[in-house]
């Protein structure tokens, strides 16, 4: 499988507790099961951001579901390794659509909520889906699976959601209703960083090409130097055997 590579800002920290968590999982406990606890966890985090127009205590469970989500997708091949019972086709297809399925809810929830606005949710959407796109192309191509990128993970980005959620019910309404001419401020704030991540991204994938280029024509150039193999020296064909003399004398008659 490919090589992991996770260089976000809590990577270390993060390891260290999810190597002490993994001793004391039950021993009942599968990848699976926590494949499922992290979907469930999503799926809280949606329900407590649309719920939060009845009552703004739901952002709580909200939170809660983004704990529950970061348990059990970081945990869940953590365990498998710990284990050695690792399915690598089948966890990498598991693991990264359930990851597709709960980003998704966690972050169209946040669009629905009374803490951010559809268009930016959309657009922080599409953009996890480009990189995502990007990330199992590498997987394919380069054999790395890069985990974050800027020092941002999945983590990291949880924590922005949680931590933007409580500053947005602290601030009140005037952080989604503030406009500048006919757009939300916070429409345009995120759609321009969004179109700046959008060109990194362009970069990204144009350094990658012309790294993989270069790398294709040393190896091009380094077969065409290759000496030409040798042609085998046809063996001489086997001389016929001579055809033995007719005796030239007549042989002795019976007198």
């Amino acid at each position: 499988m490919a090589n992991r590579l996770n260089t976000s800002l809590l990577a270390a920290g993060e390891r260290r507790v999810l190597q002490a968590l993994v001793f004391r999982l039950p021993a009942w406990t599968t990848p699976d099961h926590l494949t499922a606890v992290g979907l469930a966890g999503a799926a809280a985090t949606a329900a407590g951001f649309a719920l939060t127009h009845w009552s703004a205590w739901f952002l709580w469970v909200a939170v809660a579901g983004l704990f529950l989500n970061w348990f059990g997708d970081s945990l869940d091949g953590t365990l498998a390794r710990h284990r050695g019972i690792e399915r690598p086709r089948y966890g990498f297809l598991l693991d990264h659509s359930s990851d597709l399925i709960a980003q998704s809810l966690i972050v169209v929830g946040l669009g629905i909520s009374p803490y951010f606005t559809l268009p930016s949710a959309l657009f922080v959407l599409s953009l996890y889906l480009l990189m995502s796109s990007y990330t199992y192309l590498r997987v394919a191509t380069a054999g790395v699976h890069r985990l974050s990128y800027g020092g941002m993970g999945a983590t990291e980005f949880r924590l922005l959601v949680a931590g933007w959620s409580v500053f947005a019910w602290w601030l009140g309404p005037a952080v989604t209703e503030a406009h500048i001419w006919r757009f939300a401020i916070l429409d345009v704030s995120v759609g321009t960083l969004s179109a700046i991540a959008f060109a990194l991204f362009v970069w990204m994938v144009r350094q990658d090409l012309s790294r993989m280029e270069r790398e294709d024509d040393r190896e091009t150039a380094t077969v065409h130097r290759l000496p030409a193999a040798r042609r085998p020296t046809a063996e001489p064909a086997p001389a016929e055997p001579a055809e033995p003399l007719e005796n030239e004398l007549p042989s002795a008659s019976a007198g």
